[in-house]
């Protein structure tokens, strides 16, 4: 395990490297600011309801001590319930892309976030948060008392890649040619690699926010056609325009080869 602050490596039971970043003391400030603001507005709330509650029926009493009881319930219960819902996630956490995790790396446990909520409260002590802040200064992985007792980190997630934001990454508009339009015999991209590609997809993407893109383009072309062999050379030499013509059919082709691969036999 890494001693890094800010990130570490978990060893999984499986013998399973996993890379995760722990959450800095910053953001957790923020998350925590967010969970209290709503814990505030739902006192403020409940003390409207109860104090409507109070002037109509004059059983002060017994309504205080309600009130009482169930800001009691809310403020111990509030993160545990998120945290059962959300799988280790209070709405302040989620917002921020936060996360308790075990320390194995696994999904926090019924016992460690009942153990790290209750232990909330002493993390208040003198005031403030005060024992709290200490703790997770002292600690190398940002953990506070509860973390300690219940052995979990708070951890930042990173989005999921998926199949669709792959796709939208290399997606390319043509303005010079159809996606239907059969492609020269000079076009081919066997001799190409994958670095190619991302050149030709990198220029199409930011060719409109490019100066005097003209040059740009006839130096990539040039490059990909010197590797895709002399007709294809001989395209790109005429124009800024063929050239770029050049680069969309070749982004086409890889696109082709790559459905064809893609599909089910």
């Amino acid at each position: 395990m890494s001693d890094l602050a800010d990130s570490l490596q978990i060893d999984t039971p499986e013998n399973v490297l996993l890379d995760a970043e722990i959450a800095g003391f910053g953001s957790r400030c923020v998350a925590a600011m967010i969970d209290y603001t709503i814990l505030i507005i739902l006192v403020l709330i409940m003390t409207y309801i109860f104090a409507r509650a109070t002037a109509r029926s004059g059983n002060g009493q017994y309504v205080l001590l309600a009130w009482s009881s169930l800001v009691f319930i809310l403020i111990v219960f509030y993160h545990l319930f998120f945290e059962f819902l959300w799988n280790g996630q209070t709405p302040g956490k989620r917002l921020f892309g936060l996360r308790v995790v075990m320390t194995t790396g696994l999904p926090v446990t019924t016992s460690a976030a009942i153990i790290r909520n209750l232990l909330r409260l002493f993390d208040f002590f003198p005031a403030l948060y005060g024992v709290g802040l200490v703790v997770m200064f002292a600690t190398s992985h940002t953990q506070r008392l509860g973390d300690l007792a219940a052995r979990t980190y708070v951890i930042r997630e990173h989005k999921k890649i998926t199949l669709d934001a792959v796709r939208g990454s290399t997606k390319v508009t043509y303005y010079h040619i159809q996606p239907g339009d059969a492609l020269p015999s000079t076009v081919r991209v066997d001799t190409l690699n994958e670095m190619d590609r991302q050149d030709v997809i990198d220029y199409l993407q930011r060719r409109a926010m490019l100066h005097r893109r003209e040059y740009v383009v006839v130096l990539l072309a040039r490059r990909i056609a010197e590797k895709v062999g002399p007709d294809a050379l001989a395209d790109v030499s005429r124009s800024p325009r063929d050239a770029e013509r050049f680069l969309e059919q070749i982004a086409l082709a890889f696109e082709r080869q790559h459905a064809a691969v893609s599909q089910p036999d």
